[in-house]
């Protein structure tokens, strides 16, 4: 017994080692790559360094902008800059490996600097991740979420904190969702923004809360919130779902009071629409698109350019390194030979087709 434990140990403690340090899903492990960015900033006669330092600063930030695109999908840049800016571009240091200035000087009222940038490009893909803005969790549908008549808060993030945990569809942050005239009018307006914006499904929700007695002689406030909301198809403009939902809550504030009864309404009808959509929507056809011996960020960025030019959905970068990148794509027609042909049609780069699955499409690069 004792030498089948010494035995078994190492391969016990490799386990336990692999185990704790297991990456988070979707990350990957690549090597810093270089980035040619120009950078400015005002310039300052009495302070050189200063102005120097601001230049190179604008350009790490457009070196960290440019690699954040190329894991993006369009529609996730269009509709989530504001949070990129104040995400990774508010820090691009921290996916900065190292810089070198080739070419500085004053130029009017500005100091330009050219700079290489060699960019942690993993680690931003696994920042964008984490704060739902990268590519590579297509599949699902995407879905609007529109609160119609006076926006609540808690109602909304109880529909939405409800509805994420038990569907395959994803509510995104879209700028005309916050439009309250768009919210408040006709459906048909809002289904055209939601097509234009790359949504599969236009949640158009209401709540509101009232009394529900009188809380003079008790201190407490009862109170009622009713809650609606109708699920149309985007592409098709078909309702897929008519719910509504009431709560009740009590608290000491009449305010707190009608803040817990929306919220609860608004958990009820996101469980609501989840379980019922669910048999309903359809994941989309997800392919991966693999090309072998490409090198660097600038030919992947030429390069997702010529996949855009494709009829796809969407495209973005999933994961790079070792000179093998891999695309996640939406294609409009499930065939993968179709879509390997219409890539080979619009090459520049002198692509060879390796193999076309129905996950996947391997091409390479002629070395």
């Amino acid at each position: 017994m004792r030498t089948l434990t010494r035995l078994l140990a190492p391969a016990l403690l490799a386990a336990a080692a692999a185990c704790a340090t297991a990456p988070a899903p979707g990350s990957f492990k690549a090597d810093p790559e270089m980035l040619l960015a120009e950078g400015s900033a005002d310039f300052n006669p009495s302070d050189l360094g200063a102005s120097r330092s601001r230049a190179v600063l604008d350009a790490q930030r457009s070196a960290v902008r440019r690699a954040a695109e190329l894991y993006m999908d369009d529609a996730a840049r269009a509709e989530n800059y504001a949070a990129l800016e104040n995400g990774p571009l508010k820090s691009p240091h921290a996916y900065v490996a190292r810089h070198k200035v080739v070419s500085e000087g004053p130029d009017g009222a500005l100091y330009r600097a050219g700079v290489k940038v060699w960019v942690y490009h993993d680690r931003l893909a696994s920042a964008l991740r984490a704060l739902n803005l990268a590519g590579g969790q297509a599949g699902g549908s995407v879905a609007a979420f529109v609160q119609k008549g006076a926006p609540s808060q808690p109602f909304a993030k109880g529909f939405r904190d409800a509805f994420s945990r038990r569907s395959a569809a994803v509510i995104k942050d879209f700028s005309f969702a916050s439009d309250v005239a768009l919210a408040s009018g006709p459906v048909e307006p809002l289904l055209a923004a939601a097509s234009a914006a790359g949504a599969d499904l236009l949640i158009h929700a209401s709540a509101s809360a009232s009394a529900a007695g009188s809380g003079m002689n008790t201190g407490f406030y009862p109170s009622r919130a009713d809650a609606s909301a109708s699920v149309y198809e985007v592409p098709t403009g078909r309702v897929l779902l008519e719910l509504s939902m009431q709560a009740s809550a009590v608290d000491s504030s009449e305010a707190v009071s009608f803040s817990k009864a929306l919220a609860s309404a608004g958990e009820l009808l996101g469980q609501e629409a989840a379980a019922r959509s669910a048999r309903m929507l359809k994941a989309a056809a997800v392919i991966r698109i693999k090309v072998l011996g490409i090198q660097g960020l600038d030919a992947l960025e030429k390069l997702k350019a010529q996949l855009q030019k494709v009829d796809l959905k969407s495209v973005s970068l999933e994961k790079y390194s070792a000179g093998t990148a891999v695309f996640v794509a939406v294609p409009r027609s499930a065939d993968p030979q179709e879509l390997a042909s219409a890539v080979l049609r619009g090459d520049a780069f002198g692509l060879e087709l390796e193999g076309a699955g129905p996950q996947e499409i391997v091409f390479s690069l002629p070395r």
